[in-house]
């Protein structure tokens, strides 16, 4: 089920979705200076967790949203993929809306219905095939707005080293997942690869069409996008034309909906 945010942390999401923009090679992890916010976007205003204070609370030169480790705006744990809700993704055999804030709800499948055999029968994530890979539209309605680009509903991303440009498919729950981040992407027992699921997704990121996957930023977009991107449902590319509306996230460079 989606999660209600109280009017405080509407108000903090009206104006915390422009993105930081950092000088890679400029000092150590967190003492980089951010740049002025474009004219057209207002300043950030710090909300309630580490995925809305307008802070790069890990170190790793993304900030809030913008920071592939943050899954929305009740998100309060921007270095991992853990969210520090209490009992939240918690279960490693079964995958629900990975968005919504909270486990349970329309949406949940096995989470084998995202490996192949031999990740699921090694990792012991269940048996072999799954039994409940099907979910309705109920699940879309309810999960698909609040996905990410480069993302499905149930947490399988693609995902980018911004160091090596280089772009894995890993399932980002921490009950799955556990200790996943930038330096074990490449790591297959530590982010565990992925098939997305086709049918529940926030769109395919890809740079050829200027849409940014999780890690990328708008220096790595093809020099014909002009450093601008695109958003693969037609969203609001919300760090190059402006500030989200007050129900809507911005996350990956783009801006989703919560309610």
């Amino acid at each position: 089920m989606r999660v209600l945010l109280h009017l405080a942390a509407v108000a903090a999401l009206a104006s915390c979705t422009e993105k930081v923009h950092l000088d890679r090679d400029a000092g150590p992890p967190g003492a980089f200076d951010a740049a002025p916010a474009p004219p057209d976007g207002a300043p950030c205003v710090p909300g309630d967790t580490q995925c809305t204070n307008c802070e790069d609370d890990d170190g790793d030169q993304f900030v809030d949203g913008h920071d592939p480790h943050c899954s929305g705006p009740l998100d309060d744990d921007e270095s991992s993929f853990a969210t520090g809700i209490p009992g939240d993704n918690k279960d490693r055999f079964k995958q629900d809306c990975f968005f919504d804030g909270n486990s349970g709800g329309t949406c949940q499948i096995d989470t084998c219905c995202l490996l192949t055999q031999g990740t699921c029968e090694s990792g012991d994530y269940g048996g072999w095939p799954p039994s409940d890979c099907t979910f309705d539209q109920d699940c879309i309605d309810a999960c698909v707005g609040l996905t990410p680009p480069g993302c499905d509903c149930f947490g399988c991303c693609t995902i980018c080293d911004p160091d090596t440009d280089q772009c894995y498919d890993v399932l980002t729950n921490p009950a799955v997942s556990d200790g996943c981040d930038f330096d074990a992407l490449d790591d297959p027992s530590v982010c565990v690869p992925c098939t997305k699921s086709e049918a529940c997704t926030g769109g395919e990121c890809d740079l050829q069409k200027c849409i940014l996957c999780p890690g990328q930023t708008e220096e790595d977009l093809p020099s014909d996008c002009d450093q601008m991107n695109a958003c693969p449902a037609g969203e609001t590319p919300c760090d190059t034309n402006g500030d989200c509306a007050t129900t809507e996230y911005c996350a990956n460079s783009c801006c989703v909906a919560v309610d």
